[in-house]
């Protein structure tokens, strides 16, 4: 495209249309604020859709995560959803994870040493490196009710960074809801309710 001389130069990269309005003008820059205006409504629409259909799916008790938790792999039964199904091998980690926590006094590093130290391994899911428990892992797995056969919808939210553009951080959210599972329990609730007491 051959600009004016007037026009403004453009990074590298940045595309420029031109249409009925010319960017640089003063209309071709308020139809452009325009148009920004409508992409962050739709964004804006899209997540709170996103976000809709996420809740609705806790409350029917599916899967809202992307891996499995340790102790259960995701299947395709045919419905709509992928399901929790209990890994058997791994269910027998996560119960001795709880008896150690709640009836032998252990702590979650203490835990995370005894499963390394005992060859114990887990495969690394999403984005994650590592096939020995620390003991973030081991604390995330006690305080996790999908153990106990329930879904949580709302225990993390996004928030905005304040002073920056957009930046966004995960926080954790005390009020949350919790509906039953589809999925099996591996837990059964004094063991839960011990571990939760401490």
């Amino acid at each position: 495209v051959d600009l004016p001389s007037d026009a403004p130069r453009l990074r590298r990269g940045a595309v420029l249309r031109e249409g009925r309005h010319r960017l640089w003008t003063s209309m071709g820059k308020a139809m452009l604020s325009i148009a920004a205006v409508f992409a962050e409504m739709e964004r804006d629409n899209i997540r709170t859709q996103t976000m809709s259909g996420r809740e609705e799916k806790a409350r029917k008790g599916y899967w809202n995560g992307g891996q499995a938790p340790f102790g259960y792999r995701l299947v395709d039964k045919g419905n709509k959803f992928k399901e929790l199904e209990v890994d058997e091998d791994e269910a027998k980690v996560v119960r001795r994870i709880f008896e150690m926590y709640a009836y032998e006094n252990k702590g979650s590093m203490a835990i995370a040493t005894w499963l390394n130290n005992h060859g114990i391994k887990k495969k690394p899911r999403g984005n994650a490196r590592m096939d020995t428990f620390s003991s973030g892992t081991v604390q995330r797995m006690i305080t996790n009710p999908v153990y106990i056969g329930k879904i949580a919808y709302g225990r993390r939210r996004t928030e905005t960074i304040e002073g920056t553009r957009g930046e966004t951080h995960v926080v954790k959210s005390d009020g949350y809801e919790m509906h039953d599972g589809q999925h099996d329990a591996i837990i059964d609730d004094a063991t839960w309710a011990a571990a939760q007491a401490l």
